[in-house]
Parts: structure tokens; C-alpha cells; sequence
């Protein structure tokens, strides 16, 4: 039985690479992860202590493979070694997915994050074979929507959402797309 999500490509964009997630990117992870502005719009973090982020590794990215989702992307700046940010399929939707992502603040506003969005839909319609995939991001996450923006994906719908973070609660709109593949051929091949 063929298992895609098993053997993902490694895919290299200017000094950039996309690469599976692996237990040695803790440091790496730690590093932005602990950022209070970068993890502000995101379920997890700030990460306090190393540890948070190699549980996070082991607990929640490498069990994936037993959702039959890839484990996640490493972004990697080629010319530092460093990761500086994942890139990941993290829930399962009928046969498709939803993407999300993060990226060490350092790395903000130089379209390695646009680049990256493209280059794992990609891999979703093309090496996973996926028929759908969506993306999410709240009202206030202005960054988010700037990146979602310039993908192919479209809107479909607005619903209201409390986020609880252990610095407080944002109440705000969360901003729902999808992307079919028939929309996304469609659109490359016109």
C-alpha cells in the first residue's frame, strides 16, 4: 500500500528548504517558538523551556503518521543551518487537509512564508494526491492574510472563535479558506 505522507519531498527555494521535521530541530523550534509575538495568533506557545518544543516534536508532529499526515515541514535557511519555522498538513479532512504555518520573526515580510504556502500545496494535490485543502487564519492575523492572499486559495466562510492563551483570550473572526484541485489546475493552466 502506497503511503505518500510517509516519504515527503525535500524542496529547495533560494537559500530555503523544505525538509521533514526532525528531533533535533528543538533548539531551532525553541528559539521562535518562545517568541510571544510570533505564537500570538497560534493554539500553542509561547514555549518557556526547550523541553515544551522537543514535546512538541515527539508528541505532536511525528504522530501524524499515524493520521496518515506527513510529520511536518522544517523551513530551513540553507546558508545558517537553522530552521526557522514549519510549514504543515495538521488536520485531516475527508481526503484532503489544512495547512498551517509559523516562522521566526527574523524571517518576516521576505516572501519566504508566500513561497513556501505554494510549494506545499503543491505537494498536497500533486505528491499526496489530496482533493482538497484549507487554510484558516483569525480576522486580526493581518500577516497571515496578506500571505493567504497571494495563494490561490478562496474564502468560504467566517465564523466566530475564543482563542485562549495563557496570557488571555482573543475573541475575533476566524477567516476559513479551501482550494479544490480542480480549482488549483484550473488556475494553472490558464
Amino acid at each position: 500500500m502506497k503511503r505518500p505522507y510517509r516519504h515527503m519531498p525535500t524542496v529547495t527555494f533560494g537559500n530555503y528548504m523544505l525538509r521533514t521535521i526532525k528531533r533535533s530541530d528543538a533548539n531551532d523550534m525553541f528559539d521562535y517558538g518562545k517568541d510571544e509575538e510570533v505564537t500570538k495568533f497560534l493554539t500553542w506557545g509561547p514555549f518557556t523551556d526547550v523541553r515544551e518544543a522537543k514535546q512538541s516534536i515527539k508528541q505532536i508532529f511525528f504522530p501524524r503518521l499515524r493520521q496518515k499526515l506527513p510529520i511536518g515541514y522544517a523551513i530551513v535557511d540553507t546558508i545558517k543551518n537553522k530552521m526557522i519555522g514549519t510549514i504543515d498538513f495538521h488536520t485531516k479532512h475527508d481526503n484532503g487537509a489544512e495547512i498551517g504555518y509559523v516562522l521566526h520573526k527574523d524571517y518576516w515580510n521576505l516572501g519566504i512564508m508566500s513561497q513556501a504556502l505554494n510549494l506545499i500545496i503543491s505537494i498536497g494535490f500533486d505528491h499526496l494526491n489530496y482533493d482538497k485543502i484549507m487554510i484558516k487564519h483569525l480576522k486580526s492575523n493581518i500577516a497571515s492574510q496578506k500571505v493567504i492572499e497571494k495563494s490561490p486559495f478562496i474564502k468560504i466562510a467566517t465564523e466566530p472563535m475564543v482563542l485562549k492563551k495563557w496570557h488571555g483570550t482573543i475573541n475575533d473572526d476566524l477567516y476559513i479558506y479551501e482550494l479544490t484541485k480542480e480549482t488549483y489546475y484550473g488556475r494553472k493552466q490558464s
